[in-house]
């Protein structure tokens, strides 16, 4: 078995990147702290979260330069290099907004 772990951060709302990105940080913080209080093995889960995007109802979008740079500046503070995959949500983005979010973090190095 192996645990797929989905920290969910709903995006409604008109908050812009900056407030996704805090409390992103916060909710995941929390998250691994508690899977490390129950011994769960980090190299033993998949991580499937969102990407950092505004508030669906904000009129400033971001672009994926911007969604990459806030996502992997997450994924770097908060996700212990011990976990193998990271799977995304498209968190309510279109088809075309998902892939070009994902490919403009592909540009960048990563170790996933």
């Amino acid at each position: 078995l192996v645990p797929i772990v989905e920290p969910e951060i709903l995006l409604d709302g008109e908050h812009g990147i900056e407030r996704t990105f805090e409390v992103a940080q916060k909710v995941w913080a929390e998250v691994f702290f508690y899977l490390a209080e129950n011994n769960v093995l980090f190299e033993g889960i998949l991580l499937k979260p969102s990407m950092v995007t505004p508030g669906a109802e904000c009129k400033d979008k971001a672009s994926p330069q911007q969604v990459a740079e806030y996502t992997l500046k997450l994924l770097y503070s908060r996700i212990p290099p011990a976990v193998p995959g990271i799977m995304f949500l498209s968190g309510g983005q279109s088809e075309v907004e998902a892939t070009e979010n994902l490919n403009a973090m592909n540009q960048k190095p990563h170790p996933w």
